[in-house]
């Protein structure tokens, strides 16, 4: 099927992307495209103009100070994936990078892009509820900020308003923590089935001061375990606390029937990886 007709227009700075999509509701930024253009060709989106970032300056970064992890709307996947002082922080975001889809994916596809669209079995929403990442959005009324679960409002709805592009996802740095991210999918690169990503700080007596994990595609969005959280901390992290964490984990899931599995066994498979996910923590 080919797409509908629409006209392009490339801007330099994202406050001109925002004026564009100020002014006109059907127009749809593209940076990767990885998303977009898929749903374009099945005619899911008719966009009036696409508004290309690409050439936008300043935003492909990933920096990193004491405090904070930030990255720019325009860093790709791959960007992640090879960052070597990701893997030393947090391997859960590299991590998470080397399963999404494809090379020629992750060499054009954004994090940003991915939030935006709002799939509920893509992986980064997990990794980054379990990070307690922040999105830095820019509107026509300036800046704000808000949790990656409250972005994110369902299957393919965002918190965006009109005018609205995200400008950077900022991540809180937590110092010697450990994180894991496990996806169960049904051939490397596909959608998860399910995947957890966790985030664990040990006290020195090895007991679990503070954690979090975040779940994609057992829900119609992706959330965070607070239960299962609850579980874990102030514990040591035995057989039977991580079992516990990982039933509390699954009860909170209500996933639906698609060709990936049944409700019941996408449901029965939470359990299965938010156990291997903490076991993993305690790999790093």
């Amino acid at each position: 099927m080919r797409p509908p007709k629409f006209g392009y227009i490339r801007v330099f700075s994202l406050e001109d992307a925002v004026k564009v999509l100020e002014t006109d509701e059907n127009a749809k930024i593209i940076a990767g495209g990885q998303s977009l253009m898929p749903m374009l060709k099945l005619r899911l989106v008719k966009p009036s103009y696409l508004v290309d970032i690409n050439r936008v300056p300043n935003l492909s970064y990933i920096d990193v100070d004491n405090n904070a992890i930030r990255i720019g709307a325009l860093a790709r996947h791959h960007d992640v994936e090879v960052n070597k002082d990701l893997w030393k922080i947090y391997p859960i975001l590299p991590e998470t990078a080397m399963q999404i889809a494809d090379p020629q994916v992750r060499n054009l596809g954004t994090m940003a892009g991915s939030l935006a669209h709002a799939d509920p079995a893509a992986d980064w929403p997990a990794t980054l509820i379990a990070l307690r990442a922040r999105v830095k959005v820019l509107g026509p009324n300036g800046e704000r900020e808000l949790s990656v679960e409250d972005f994110i409002k369902g299957p393919f709805t965002t918190d965006l308003s009109q005018g609205e592009a995200i400008r950077e996802i900022i991540i809180p740095r937590v110092n010697n923590a450990k994180s894991a991210y496990v996806k169960l999918e049904r051939k490397a690169g596909d959608f998860a089935i399910v995947g957890v990503g966790v985030v664990i700080k040990l006290n020195n007596d090895g007991s679990v001061e503070d954690a979090s994990i975040g779940i994609t595609a057992a829900s119609s969005k992706p959330f965070r375990a607070v239960d299962a959280e609850k579980v874990l901390i102030g514990k040591r992290l035995t057989d039977d606390v991580i079992e516990d964490a990982a039933e509390k984990a699954m009860n909170m899931a209500n996933p639906i029937s698609d060709i990936r599995g049944s409700a019941e066994y996408k449901k029965a498979m939470v359990k299965v990886i938010t156990k291997r996910a903490i076991r993993n923590t305690l790999l790093r």
